[in-house]
């Protein structure tokens, strides 16, 4: 494998602050954000004279929850979108930014947990998840 062709894995949760699903803000001091997962589905379709198990993936994907955390700031405009969203139960559109790649997955997802994370060595901090309830569109 060449090594000049392995990329950074810096990465960016972005999201769509004036709702036309295009223009993405960058969610600022982002301390950690696992990429979003889709998962197939399967189905045992066995017959009763089959002599070993037979499975196949059906057309169906189940999509999965982010979780997040941040340092806060009240003033930011996206960490006051996130607490919008939890206090209207509102959906949103996101991106998550592969930095030095250049690939994107858009997602549209609700806040389901929006928590004070506190240390007293440490600035105060969100902890967040997002269940993604479409599917994930990853563009290059």
């Amino acid at each position: 494998m060449a090594k000049e062709n392995i990329v950074d894995s810096f990465y960016r949760l972005n999201m769509d602050l004036i709702g036309d699903g295009l223009t993405f803000t960058k969610i600022p001091l982002l301390q950690e954000c696992a990429p979003p997962k889709a998962e197939k589905t399967s189905d045992t379709i066995t017959a009763t004279d089959d002599q070993e198990e037979v499975t196949v993936v059906v057309d169906f994907k189940k999509n999965s929850q982010i979780d997040f955390e941040v340092v806060y700031d009240p003033t930011d405009p996206t960490h006051m979108a996130l607490d919008a969203m939890w206090a209207t139960n509102g959906y949103k559109d996101f991106e998550y930014e592969f930095v030095k790649l250049a690939r994107k997955k858009t997602f549209t997802a609700q806040l389901m947990k929006w928590e004070e994370s506190t240390d007293k060595e440490k600035k105060l901090r969100m902890k967040g998840s997002l269940t993604i309830s479409n599917l994930i569109t990853t563009t290059v």
